[in-house]
C-alpha cells in the first residue's frame, strides 16, 4: 500500500463526510482511498446509487480537497465548480478518465456557422477517442473521395482511440499505420495481416523521415485523410511533411493554451512535457502553419482534443460558406477532458 494511500485511510474527515452521502460509508471509504481492485456500485442516502473506482482517485482528492474547484456528487457523478465563475459547472461520469460528461460548445456564436453545428451533430465515436470518426464521415459525405486513403501516426493498438479504424474496417479504406511503440505495434500488426490494402509500420516519425517514410509506402501525394497524434513533436512532423498535400488533416491541439497564445513546445522538450499543460502546440500556432501550408481550420470537436483542417483546394465543396468566420477565436474549445491545466481543475478547465 502506498503511502499516501495508508495517510487517507487515517483520515477520518473524510469518513465523516462520506457517512453524510453513502449507506455504506466505510466501503465507500476504502474504494476512494483505491484499495479495491474492482469498481464498486453504492447506494446513496438520497436514493440512486453510484460507481466508484480506482480510476477516479484524482477526482476523490479533489473532492476531498478542494483547491480550484468545489466538487459535489449529483445523480451519480461528479459535479466540478471551478472557483472561476466565468467558466461553467459541468459533470464527469465515474471511470471516464475525466471525460466531461455531455460537453457543451464554449463559444457559443460559433454554433450560427452551419458548417459547425453540421460537423457538431456529426460528432460520434466508433473507435475513436472522441468525436472525431463522425466529424470524419461528415466531411468526407460533402467532399468528394479521392483515393479511400488514409495516413495515421501513430496508430496505438489500432482500435482504442483509432481514427483510422472505422474507415478501414467499415468501409474498405486503404491505409498506412505507423506506431512507433512496440507494444501497440505488436497488437496493430496482426490485425491487417491479411489486409492488401493496409500498411503497417513500426517507426517513429521525425520532420527528416517522414517524407521518405511516405514515399517508400506508395502514399498518394493528395491522399484523403492525415491523422497526427504522437502526443510530442507533432507539430515539427507536419511542419516537416512538404511532399504531400493530404485533404484533411487532423491534429491533436494544446487546448489549455488560450486561443490568442501562439505556443510551440520546443523540439527537445516536446517528449519531456507529454501529458502536461506545456504540451504540443496551440491552436493558435497550428492555425499559423495551416494557413502557410494552405489548408483552412473548418473544426474543433468537443473533447477541446482535436482541429480539423482542409486543403483550400477542397474548399469549393461547401458552397456559401464564409470562411473568414471560421478563425481560432472562433473555433477554439478548451479542454473538457483529461487533468490538464497543470492540475488546476480536474479535467482542465481551470487554467488560467
Amino acid at each position: 500500500m502506498r503511502l499516501k494511500q495508508l495517510a487517507n485511510l487515517l483520515d477520518l474527515d473524510r469518513l465523516r463526510r462520506l457517512q453524510r452521502i453513502f449507506e455504506s460509508p466505510f466501503r465507500a471509504f476504502l474504494a476512494t482511498a483505491g484499495i479495491f481492485r474492482n469498481p464498486l456500485t453504492l447506494p446513496l442516502r438520497n436514493g440512486g446509487t453510484m460507481l466508484l473506482s480506482r480510476a477516479d482517485r484524482h477526482l476523490w482528492e479533489a473532492f476531498f480537497q478542494p483547491e480550484c474547484c468545489e466538487i459535489s456528487l449529483e445523480q451519480g457523478m461528479f459535479k466540478v465548480a471551478p472557483t472561476d465563475k466565468n467558466i461553467p459547472a459541468y459533470f464527469i461520469a465515474p471511470e471516464q478518465n475525466g471525460v466531461t460528461h455531455q460537453p457543451q460548445r464554449w463559444n457559443k456564436p460559433a454554433l450560427e456557422l452551419p458548417l459547425a453545428r453540421t460537423l457538431q451533430d456529426a460528432e460520434q465515436s466508433v473507435y475513436s477517442q472522441h468525436g472525431e470518426d463522425g466529424i470524419l464521415q461528415r466531411l468526407l459525405d460533402i467532399m468528394s473521395i479521392k483515393h479511400n486513403y488514409l495516413v495515421e501516426f501513430g496508430a496505438h493498438d489500432g482500435i482504442n482511440m483509432s481514427n483510422s479504424r472505422n474507415l478501414i474496417h467499415e468501409h474498405n479504406w486503404s491505409a498506412f499505420l505507423i506506431e512507433g511503440d512496440a507494444r501497440f505495434y505488436a497488437k496493430l500488426a496482426p490485425l491487417y495481416t491479411d489486409n492488401k490494402k493496409v500498411q503497417t509500420l513500426e517507426s517513429f516519425v521525425t520532420p527528416e523521415n517522414i517524407n521518405q517514410l511516405f514515399a517508400d509506402a506508395g502514399v498518394p501525394v493528395d491522399f484523403d485523410v492525415l491523422s497526427i497524434d504522437i502526443d510530442s513533436i507533432d507539430y515539427f512532423v507536419w511542419q516537416g511533411l512538404t511532399e504531400y498535400t493530404p485533404r484533411i488533416v487532423i491534429v491533436e491541439y494544446n487546448s489549455a493554451i488560450a486561443a490568442t497564445e501562439e505556443y510551440i513546445a520546443p523540439r527537445d522538450e516536446a517528449i519531456k512535457l507529454s501529458g502536461t499543460s506545456a504540451e504540443g502546440a496551440s491552436l493558435l500556432a497550428y492555425d499559423r502553419l495551416a494557413r502557410s501550408k494552405g489548408y483552412q481550420l473548418v473544426y474543433t470537436e468537443l473533447s477541446g482534443s482535436n482541429a480539423f483542417f482542409i486543403h483550400e483546394s477542397c474548399k469549393h465543396y461547401f458552397a456559401d460558406t464564409d470562411w473568414s468566420q471560421f478563425t481560432v477565436e472562433m473555433l477554439y474549445q478548451p479542454p473538457q477532458f483529461g487533468v490538464l491545466a497543470g492540475g488546476k481543475a480536474v479535467n482542465g478547465r481551470g487554467y488560467g
